[in-house]
């Protein structure tokens, strides 16, 4: 199938658009510049209304104009046919976005919600004029698709019902306490009403601007605490599930998509990294599958609006995580591979390859002038964690006396084997890997597959997919012990992969399910409900019944005093006995649980304390037998025991 070529027969009207929508974008233009400008009082014309009135008259000067042959014959020029004033169209508003930001940059403007509405509307002219213009979309209607495809849309549907239940069940109680590293994104994401991170595409520690300000807005609607923080990162999860089948539907087809749908939905580490917002790899795992769906079936089928999409969606990736800068390395390889490869195949799809890059490039914009102004936040993990930017390679040498090769390859086996034999230990606790013995297996299965059927623009794909993350992993990042939940970015195309296995092993049992269509699904729920249940007890059953989660006993008091800090509903002075660890205002979950609740740090013994009724003392494990003592002596007053499952973790006591 082919794309239909322009039309060459002329239509005074599309001059007349185009004009027109010049006359719009300088009018936007106006207004952007004069909402960048400080108000003053008494002037007669606000600045820049000069250029306001050109692009009135613009527009007016659009509808005179006449169908005359002169305006006929200039009509059939190229740049005045559908698909060149949609890209036109994208294109502006995508550089008034950038220009927008740029003057907002300038004159410390936190209102950028006229930026991002004219951002994406410049992203959907794009993939619509190639969705406007493509032969090969089919006029159905909505309807009839969804009647033509109903029993798949049923199916994850339910899927994304099962999903949803196991991460919203408890949102705000599971884990039990915020990690340091859910505090400060709380608290960053709190800084996105103002300053430099109401800018969407900034970025703190390559979270996007845009990501923490979505999290800022589900803590002002469900309330500063563990449910409005991780809300998000839980709707990620019940996502991945559409997003999964998708790119596992185009890569295996429907059987293979199902299995992946149904182990995803129950991966214990994706469910636990669905409850909690310290990473934002939990992201990655619905925008890169969709990502690359839209790529490979745009490519596959030819339609450049599915491609075009692919890239507006990866410019726009960027405003969430820094991820995807390792999906446009791989696209980029990918493309690479196939010119010179797959030729033949590519060369007929080099316009759906360049719709791609163009939707890449156009939406980009605002986020490459943000890199372009502060480089050092655009490239802050890099910085800090980087293999080579922050020293770790050389120092890494210099202690084990391995060469540079011999470190890198072993960094690279290690995020591998992150997958299925190290434990998930970073920002989870679980003793067991990301996926359990058995969907290894069928997960190491399937991608021997995969390697054995590269010629498949598709499987070359997905083994991009997963080696890519692997080698990105491996050789870009540090610390080692990180690859547990960095690969989380990686386990679409596993559990794809995983799928593709089982289903090739029953079919060399000869369970094959054309013929044996019973003993196929017999045996394939066998294994996903034995995986079920293995992921379920995992999570539920033996972590979250359990106060595995957060680095240490120190972290996990943090959390609960700032939660005990905000049960506290008198104005009065809160004093807590600190010593060397335990000391108020280390940890960010504290502070933004309690909503910066001032608290005095008392290191002193208790008998030295004077207060008066009606003030709080606070005591961590360390100093809480100190307290109940003195407590014995001036009783009367409110006492409150915390419990960190079997262990008192904290005392707080209210002075009659």
């Amino acid at each position: 199938m082919t794309e239909r070529q322009p039309e060459s027969e002329g239509d005074v009207k599309n001059i007349q658009r185009l004009v027109a929508f010049l006359g719009v974008f300088i009018l936007l233009l106006s207004q952007f510049l004069v909402f960048s400008q400080p108000i003053t009082d008494d002037v007669s014309l606000p600045p820049y209304t000069p250029l306001t009135f050109v692009g009135v008259i613009i527009m007016i000067l659009s509808q005179l104009i006449r169908p005359t042959p002169f305006w006929k014959r200039l009509s059939t020029h190229r740049i005045f046919n559908e698909r060149v004033f949609w890209i036109i169209v994208g294109t502006l508003l995508s550089f008034l976005a950038a220009s927008a930001t740029a003057f907002f940059m300038n004159f410390t403007r936190v209102n950028y919600i006229p930026v991002v509405t004219v951002w994406l509307l410049g992203a959907l002219s794009y993939v619509y004029a190639f969705r406007k213009t493509d032969a090969t979309v089919e006029s159905i209607s909505v309807l009839s698709w969804v009647k033509m495809h109903r029993t798949e849309i049923i199916t994850v549907l339910v899927i994304m019902v099962f999903a949803a239940a196991v991460r919203f069940y408890r949102l705000g109680e599971v884990p039990r306490v915020l990690d340091g590293d859910e505090g400060a994104v709380g608290l960053q994401a709190q800084f996105s009403a103002d300053g430099v991170l109401s800018n969407p595409y900034a970025s703190w520690e390559n979270f996007g601007g845009l990501y923490l300000q979505l999290i800022n807005m589900t803590m002002k609607f469900f309330g500063i605490n563990a449910l409005g923080l991780r809300f998000l990162p839980a709707v990620a999860g019940v996502l991945a599930i559409p997003a999964v089948y998708l790119f596992a539907r185009q890569v295996g087809g429907q059987r293979i998509a199902t299995i992946a749908a149904i182990m995803i939905a129950f991966s214990h580490s994706h469910i636990h990294f669905s409850r909690i917002v310290s990473v934002a790899y939990i992201q990655d795992t619905w925008l890169i599958p969709l990502e690359l769906y839209f790529l490979l079936s745009g490519l596959e089928k030819r339609q450049s609006w599915r491609t075009a999409l692919s890239g507006v969606l990866l410019a726009i990736h960027y405003s969430v995580y820094l991820t995807s800068q390792i999906v446009t390395g791989l696209v980029l390889i990918y493309m690479i591979i196939l010119a010179i490869f797959y030729r033949n195949w590519f060369k007929e799809r080099i316009s759906q390859a360049l719709a791609f890059w163009g939707g890449f490039v156009i939406i980009i914009m605002p986020t490459v002038y943000f890199a372009y102004r502060d480089p050092n936040a655009f490239l802050h993990r890099l910085i800090q964690a980087g293999t080579f930017q922050s020293g770790w390679l050389e120092n890494t040498m210099e202690l084990t006396g391995q060469s540079a090769v011999q470190i890198l390859f072993g960094r690279i086996v290690h995020a591998f084997l992150s997958l299925f034999y190290y434990p998930a230990l970073d920002f989870y606790g679980s003793p067991v890997p990301m996926m359990s013995m058995i969907s290894s297996v069928i997960f190491l299965a399937g991608l021997g597959i995969a390697l054995w059927q590269i010629r498949q623009p598709a499987f070359l794909l997905a083994n991009g997919y997963i080696w890519g993350a692997v080698v990105a992993v491996g050789v870009f990042a540090t610390p080692p012990s990180a690859d547990s939940y960095r690969m989380l970015m990686a386990l679409p195309v596993a559990v794809t992969l995983a799928s593709l296995g089982l289903d090739h092993i029953l079919e060399f049992m000869g369970l094959e399910p054309e013929k044996l269509r019973g003993a196929y699904r017999f045996s394939v729920a066998s294994v996903l409900v034995s995986l079920i249940i293995f992921n379920l007890w995992t999570y539920y059953g033996d972590f979250a019944g359990r106060c595995r989660f957060a680095e240490n006993i120190v972290g996990r008091y943090a959390s609960y005093l700032g939660t005990e800090l905000d049960r506290i509903d008198s104005e009065l002075k809160v004093y807590m006995l600190s010593d060397d660890l335990y000391i108020h205002g280390t940890h960010p979950s504290t502070i933004l649980l309690s909503r910066n609740r001032p608290v005095i740090n008392f290191s002193e013994p208790v008998d030295n304390l004077d207060v008066i009724s009606g003030e709080t003392i606070i005591a961590p494990p360390p100093r809480i037998e100190e307290l109940e003592n003195w407590i014995r002596t001036h009783p009367g007053g409110q006492v409150h025991y915390e419990y960190d499952c079997d262990t008192t973790i904290l005392l707080s006591y209210r002075v009659p």
